[in-house]
């Protein structure tokens, strides 16, 4: 894993994860690729990053002495792993563009318990592990969200459905084969927690009232804009993808 004390940085194009136009401002929040398994992904004025959880070296220096107390009292190993490969990959980040010392950032948290940077609350960003990957992102003045999930059979996939899906979506998930049904559930599962994520505001919305319309045929792996969608509110963005095999992943942000 790298150090974040370069800054600015330029990262060949060659060296990018995208093959769509994007914004010259996520330029300047373009990280040192972590790892030749990390993939890059400018969107919009955002930048999303996803990679192996393997290929995050942990680092308890750059974390806070809150963070580090936290760290030692999570007993399992592996989630204590996570955690502290998380923090470290996003607080060097954010050393990076702002300038300030990573263990000298503070990390508030709103009101449902979404983060923000308190030197500077107008870099977004978000965090997400699932399985054995991470997923961040990061924007300037852009509120954003991101999820990653590993596809694994869900049980009780029709409660599941009339909970948090629509009901086109519910039929779309219902009429497909069990292996298929479960991947198309997390297809939206991860779309509408990446946006209620952006939002900040928990889970209070109920997710059942947004009608997101997603191929159950293809799976696209890079970053690709869903329809705009009723129950959304306006100038949100959501985008989806299967960065690798395995896995699904959701960026919605704020136009």
């Amino acid at each position: 894993m790298p150090k974040f004390d370069q800054w600015p940085i330029t990262i060949p194009t060659d060296s990018l994860a995208k093959s769509y136009p994007y914004s010259p401002h996520s330029n300047r929040l373009l990280p040192i690729s972590p790892a030749p398994s990390a993939q890059v992904w400018p969107v919009a004025d955002s930048v999303a990053m996803t990679m192996p959880l393997a290929a995050a070296e942990p680092d308890p220096h750059v974390l806070s002495p809150a963070e580090q107390a936290q760290a030692n009292g999570i007993r399992h190993a592996q989630r204590r792993r996570t955690f502290l490969a998380g923090r470290s990959l996003l607080r060097q980040w954010l050393s990076q563009v702002t300038g300030h010392p990573a263990n000298r950032l503070t990390l508030g948290t709103g009101s449902h318990g979404k983060p923000f940077l308190v030197e500077d609350p107008s870099f977004q960003f978000n965090l997400s592990h699932g399985g054995n990957w991470l997923a961040l992102v990061l924007s300037h003045r852009q509120a954003v969200g991101i999820d990653i999930e590993p596809i694994q059979p869900r049980r009780q996939l029709p409660q599941l459905c009339r909970r948090y899906l629509s009901e086109a979506e519910s039929a779309t998930v219902l009429s497909l084969p069990p292996d298929q049904a479960s991947v198309q559930f997390l297809r939206y599962w991860t779309c509408k927690e990446a946006y209620v994520k952006g939002l900040g505001v928990g889970l209070i919305i109920p997710l059942n009232t947004v009608d997101l319309t997603l191929s159950s045929d293809r799976q696209p792996t890079e970053p690709q804009l869903i329809p705009s969608a009723p129950g959304l509110e306006p100038g949100w963005q959501i985008y989806q993808w299967q960065p690798t095999a395995g896995y699904v992943a959701a960026l919605a942000l704020q136009g």
